[in-house]
């Protein structure tokens, strides 16, 4: 994978990791991702072109998503992702195998056309 794919896919998880918790901090979005502080900080500047995030210095600062927002955000599962999710298919009973495939359906990227 690409070092602009990497990219990519942290900012876009960054993005739904905001989408569901509200509220973090760099040095936590540093440590869950592995990155530096200095990555996180051009992340977030990155993504506050696109989404209402902003952030906030001192006792309760932080990183924030605007309150209210709601996006049309759509969660996909990375190619590895999706690999893993079929191979366990494969080797599950008929209940799990159904789950996992209604998963697979519910979050696989629809095919391109090009």
């Amino acid at each position: 994978m690409s070092d602009g794919a990497k990219v990519f896919e942290r900012r876009m998880e960054m993005l739904f990791l905001l989408h569901n918790v509200k509220e973090t901090t760099v040095p936590s979005l540093a440590n869950y991702f592995s990155v530096s502080a200095n990555t996180i900080h051009r992340d977030i500047s990155f993504l506050s072109r696109y989404a209402p995030i902003y952030t906030r210095h001192g006792m309760y600062g932080g990183i924030f998503l605007l309150k209210g927002y709601k996006s049309d955000l759509k969660l996909h599962l990375s190619v590895d992702e999706k690999d893993l999710l079929e191979q366990l298919a494969e080797k599950s009973n008929k209940k799990d195998a159904r789950l996992l495939r209604n998963i697979l359906h519910k979050y696989s990227m629809p095919p391109s056309d090009v």
